[in-house]
């Protein structure tokens, strides 16, 4: 008589579907379904959909699920395999039902044997991963043609073989290859005629350094909308940058060391395809900037010395920034830190309405010069921090920034933290002070409080 056993199946489906977390590789996770009663036993067993997940972690398992997934699309994984080889016996009635095939640590895997006639026996095979942590025989192309079905490819540590420069109907690319041995133009001409890619992420290092050397005259024409370069060598960054354009309204993502050299690669073209940005977001404890336009997205990212990039790079279209948002939690791991001379250059942000900031720092040092130059980002409204430390100074800096420009700006604070800071430690007149100007939405108390904070 219990509500839960009268359950719709639609709504039991449904509940079945969300338990599997994304990284499951097979069924074990509904297993306890399964057990809760009959009725909820029944409907679970008899819906193929839910027994979809395969992997070779468990014969048995393996065994159980393929048998009541019947012909259901499959997700096959496949990882550590130990002779004997007792999957493809498993497999052989439905492996053409497979659709999606990962394949783990693939050093030590035979393809031809784990998975008899691959890829011709998936001809419903739409997304395929490889993966090897260790050294891949790359002497002989292991591939042959694969079904037109096949639209996401992820390799790591994995050549991109002729034969899988032949697909033509990919709308997603992942290449980790760090002995890449393919010449610059043949991956120029498979993104360029590939007119059903929309998202590439390439992290490469040529095997050597007459492969990143083109012979075309002009960046390729693509559909790409999403493109992701990272490369240790900063030489290999910039043949791939400047040699694949990217049209209105498209992300370009750059990781590279020494990206103050690959920015110089950056056509115009790219930039311009932003169309001035009115979001500006900068990572000091993970050195990224990234821009957001209406159109289009520019993000950086460094592995090397940090430099401001409105200072660095004069190219990158910063005048009509209208928010900007600074993330420098843990700067002091970076170098050089970010300090007071961050601020000084504010004036490069005419537009800038909003200024937001996360620190674990001193405030009073980093922001003196926003806090005490009223002619600073005349246009700026809003002044907002996150986890930001509270010391005397500081909230009398900022109440009084607050009450100069209220006609013009606002400040407020998410989660404000009180701790011990070199000894100090803000007073009640002073929290009450900013409170009449500040809104405060949450206040975080780390340390031993006086008697009279309390």
């Amino acid at each position: 008589m219990r509500p839960v056993n009268r359950l719709p199946p639609e709504i039991l489906s449904q509940i079945v579907r969300d338990v599997p977390d994304e990284d499951d590789e097979d069924a074990r996770s509904i297993i306890p379904l399964t057990q809760v009663c009959r009725y909820w036993r029944d409907s679970i067993i008899s819906t193929p959909e839910h027994w979809t997940l395969i992997s070779n972690e468990s014969r048995r398992l393996a065994a159980l699920s393929l048998e009541r997934a019947k012909a259901a699309p499959l997700k096959l994984t496949v990882f550590r395999v130990e002779e004997p080889y007792w999957l493809p016996d498993l497999l052989a009635p439905c492996i053409q039902n497979t659709e999606v095939l990962s394949v783990q640590r693939a050093w030590n895997i035979d393809l031809k044997k784990v998975l008899p006639n691959f890829p011709q026996s998936m001809p419903s095979l739409r997304s395929l991963t490889l993966q090897s942590d260790r050294d891949w025989d790359r002497s002989t192309d292991p591939f042959e043609s694969f079904a037109p079905t096949l639209k996401y490819l992820a390799l790591r540590n994995i050549p991109l073989y002729p034969s899988l420069c032949k697909i033509r109907t990919l709308t997603e690319l992942s290449i980790f290859d760090y002995e890449f041995h393919l010449q610059l133009d043949t991956l120029l001409s498979f993104l360029e005629e590939s007119y059903s890619l929309t998202r590439t992420t390439i992290k490469i290092r040529f095997i050597e350094p007459s492969l990143r050397i083109s012979q075309r005259r002009g960046a390729i024409k693509n559909r790409l909308r999403y493109l992701q370069i990272t490369c240790y060598d900063k030489t290999d960054g910039q043949a791939l940058i400047s040699n694949i354009s990217l049209s209105k309204g498209a992300t370009l993502a750059v990781s590279c060391r020494g990206i103050d050299d690959v920015l110089s690669s950056i056509s115009t073209t790219h930039l311009s395809n932003l169309l001035s940005p009115t979001f500006m977001e900068y990572h000091t404890y993970r050195p990224t900037i990234q821009l957001r336009g209406p159109n289009g997205t520019a993000s950086f990212n460094t592995y090397s010395r940090l430099d401001l990039p409105f200072v660095e790079f004069p190219r990158l279209p910063l005048t009509s920034i209208r928010e900007f948002r600074l993330d420098n939690w843990r700067w002091e791991s970076i170098y050089p830190p970010p300090g007071p001379e961050v601020f000084h250059h504010l004036s490069s942000f005419p537009a800038l309405d909003t200024f937001t900031i996360r620190s674990d720092g001193d405030l009073s040092y980093v922001l003196s010069p926003l806090l005490s130059d009223p002619s600073t980002s005349p246009s700026l409204k809003t002044l907002g921090f996150w986890d930001c430390i509270l010391t005397e100074e500081f909230m009398e800096r900022l109440a009084r920034f607050a009450s100069d420009r209220k006609n013009t700006a606002s400040a407020w604070l998410h989660r404000v933290v009180i701790v011990h800071w070199e000894g100090k430690f803000p007073s009640v007149t002073s929290i009450r002070e900013l409170e009449e100007h500040v809104p405060v939405v949450d206040v975080l108390i780390a340390a031993v409080l006086p008697k009279d904070l309390t």
